[in-house]
């Protein structure tokens, strides 16, 4: 699946610095195009999805609709069009990659033949790896996001209570865990009980079950991984985030690892948060 979109309106200077945006779910492709046309970029995007593709359609110079088990259809676009830097951004849900497992090509089964297992950081870091191998430098989506990651404080008008600032320092410790073991970055938590762990069906669904068990606001809790590989998977949340926390009354938490933790449409979560009676605050690492 390769389809090809060029925004004629777009004019290149000779040496030009291009960059391969490769573009999931969400607001961010789009954030980060505008970011880097801003830089003096030329943004060519190679989107996983017609999602994906609408939403750069206006700001990139061109746009390739790709599929992300091709990786060698992909290799090939990146050295014709002459990129050198990519960056990563957007969401690819991995249950997206296993329900279409009979369509990879030859170069991603043999590069998939090599890892010992499919956990994500080892599927990015050999992404990683195959990307450096063929001359590109993956940047890290905070060179051109940097005020997405807010410091540390409450970002609403409601401060979480005593008890709630127990359950976010109970949250981070185990959430910090299971991102060591490369399982998920976010864990809910009520009254110092952990009601959902995230795992492949993703942080939203992660919530929806937690709420469903507790009929009541919960603590969501989203932290980085010990060793976060910056280019790759950075937590990100957003409107969805929020709004997969509503219970049948108000309240709740939202707590994020600070200048980890990247926020889209930073004012509307704080609109929703300050009318629905959620907290939404950055805290530092445990």
């Amino acid at each position: 699946m390769t389809s090809i979109l060029e925004n004629s309106r777009q004019g290149t200077s000779t040496g030009q610095k291009v960059l391969g945006l490769v573009a999931g779910e969400g607001k961010l492709p789009a954030i980060l195009a505008h970011a880097a046309k801003d830089k003096g970029y030329k943004v060519v995007v190679f989107a996983l999805s017609e999602h994906a593709q609408e939403s750069v359609a206006k700001i990139a110079d061109k746009i390739h609709l790709i599929a992300v088990g091709q990786l060698g259809r992909n290799l090939n676009l990146l050295e014709k069009e002459g990129i050198k830097e990519a960056v990563f951004v957007g969401k690819v849900p991995k249950l997206n990659l296993l329900r279409n497992i009979t369509k990879f090509d030859w170069t991603t089964v043999k590069e998939l033949s090599k890892l010992p297992n499919f956990n994500d950081d080892t599927i990015q870091f050999a992404m990683g790896d195959i990307m450096a191998a063929h001359g590109v430098r993956v940047l890290t989506q905070s060179e051109f996001l940097r005020d997405l990651f807010p410091g540390v404080g409450v970002l609403t008008t409601r401060q979480p209570t005593p008890e709630e600032y127990g359950d976010i320092h109970y949250g981070l410790t185990v959430a910090k865990e299971i991102a060591r073991l490369d399982i998920g970055q976010t864990v809910v938590v009520r009254d110092r009980m952990i009601l959902a762990i995230e795992a492949i069906e993703g942080t939203d669904e992660a919530v929806k079950r937690a709420v469903g068990y507790a009929r009541r606001p919960v603590v969501v809790v989203k932290v980085a991984k010990p060793n976060q590989d910056q280019r790759f998977d950075i937590p990100t949340v957003g409107l969805n985030t929020l709004q997969s926390m509503r219970a049948k009354e108000p309240g709740g938490v939202l707590a994020i690892e600070a200048k980890e933790t990247m926020v889209v449409d930073q004012d509307e979560m704080v609109a929703y948060c300050n009318a629905n009676g959620i907290s939404m605050v950055a805290v530092e690492s445990v």
